[in-house]
C-alpha cells in the first residue's frame, strides 16, 4: 500500500512539474516581451490610450467587485467543506502579499503618478509610496496559482483569468507600471510553487507514517 501511494505520488508531481514549466515559461515571455517594448510607453498606452467611460466603468463596477471571489470561494471551501486547497490558497495569497509589501521597502521605486505627468489615477487602490512589484498583483496571482494547482477544474481557470485582470487594472487606474506587474506576478509564481512544494512533502511524509 505504502509503495502504491509513493507511486501515485511520483505521477502526480510529474504533472505538477510540467503544469509549472508552462507557467513559468509564459511568465518569461512576458518579461522578454516587456523588455522589448518601453515600459512607459505601455503604461501611457493602457493608462491614456485605451481610457474610456465605459472601461472606466467595467473596471471600477465590474471587475474590483469580481477580484472579491479570489478569497471569498477558497475562505468558504475551507471553513465549510475542511478543503485544505482553500487555506493553502488563502495562505499562498497572503505570503505573496507580506512578502511583496517587504520587496517594495527594499527598491522603493516611484508609482507612475511620482514619474510621469497627467497620470489618470482611478480607482480604490491603496495611496503607498512605492510600486515596485505590484503587491495588488502578487496576492490575486498567489490566490489564482494556488487554487489552479490544487482543483485544475473550470473555478481554478476563471480565477486565472480574474488575476490576468487583476494587473491590467492596477495599470489601467494609474497605480502600476507594466514591470511591476509583470515582475509581480512572477514572483507569486516562485513563491507558489515553492509552498506547493513543502505543503506536498509535509502531507505526503504523514500520509506513508498513517
Amino acid at each position: 500500500m505504502i509503495e502504491f501511494k509513493k507511486r501515485v505520488y511520483k505521477v502526480v508531481s510529474k504533472m505538477n512539474n510540467s503544469t509549472n514549466k508552462i507557467f513559468i515559461g509564459l511568465f518569461v515571455g512576458l518579461i522578454i516581451f516587456l523588455i522589448m517594448i518601453s515600459n512607459e510607453a505601455l503604461f501611457l498606452f493602457i493608462n491614456h490610450g485605451l481610457a474610456n467611460q465605459y472601461l472606466d466603468f467595467i473596471v471600477l463596477y465590474i471587475f474590483i467587485p469580481l477580484f472579491v471571489l479570489m478569497g471569498v470561494i477558497p475562505g468558504i471551501l475551507f471553513v465549510f467543506k475542511k478543503d485544505i486547497s482553500g487555506l493553502f490558497t488563502l495562505f499562498s495569497g497572503g505570503f505573496c502579499y507580506i512578502v511583496g509589501n517587504l520587496i517594495k521597502l527594499i527598491f522603493k521605486m516611484p508609482r507612475p503618478y511620482a514619474m510621469l505627468p497627467d497620470v489618470r489615477i482611478i480607482g480604490p487602490w491603496h495611496m503607498s509610496q512605492y510600486s515596485f512589484p505590484s503587491t495588488t498583483t502578487m496576492l490575486a496571482f498567489g490566490l489564482a496559482l494556488a487554487f489552479f494547482i490544487e482543483k485544475r477544474d473550470k473555478l481554478s481557470y476563471f480565477f486565472l483569468a480574474l488575476a490576468f485582470l487583476v494587473g491590467f487594472t492596477v495599470i489601467y487606474t494609474g497605480f502600476h507600471f507594466p514591470k511591476d506587474v509583470v515582475f509581480g506576478a512572477s514572483l507569486s509564481l516562485l513563491f507558489v510553487c515553492l509552498l506547493k512544494k513543502i505543503k506536498d512533502k509535509l502531507f505526503n511524509e504523514k500520509s506513508l507514517r498513517s
